[in-house]
């Protein structure tokens, strides 16, 4: 028996047609691989960029804690 559709249990779409299909498609490359590759990017970039050269006053030296002790403690 040929159904002429395709259907994704996961996300409950039928897909009906090749314009469908190709949106499906584009949706789904977006939303499960260039949206968490680009999140994934974003995050990993904060750890490898030097941020000392952000001026701090001394309260705020005071206060917190040093960036580049964080990375070193987050990457040992």
């Amino acid at each position: 028996m040929y159904l002429g559709f395709l259907f994704d249990p996961l996300y409950e779409e039928i897909v009906t047609n090749t314009s469908d299909l190709m949106v499906y498609m584009v949706w789904h490359v977006f939303i499960e691989l260039v949206l968490p590759l680009s999140i994934f990017v974003a995050v990993m970039l904060t750890f490898f960029i030097d941020w000392s050269w952000i001026p701090l006053s001394t309260y705020e030296r005071e206060r917190g804690h040093n960036l580049e002790v964080l990375k070193k403690h987050l990457l040992e």
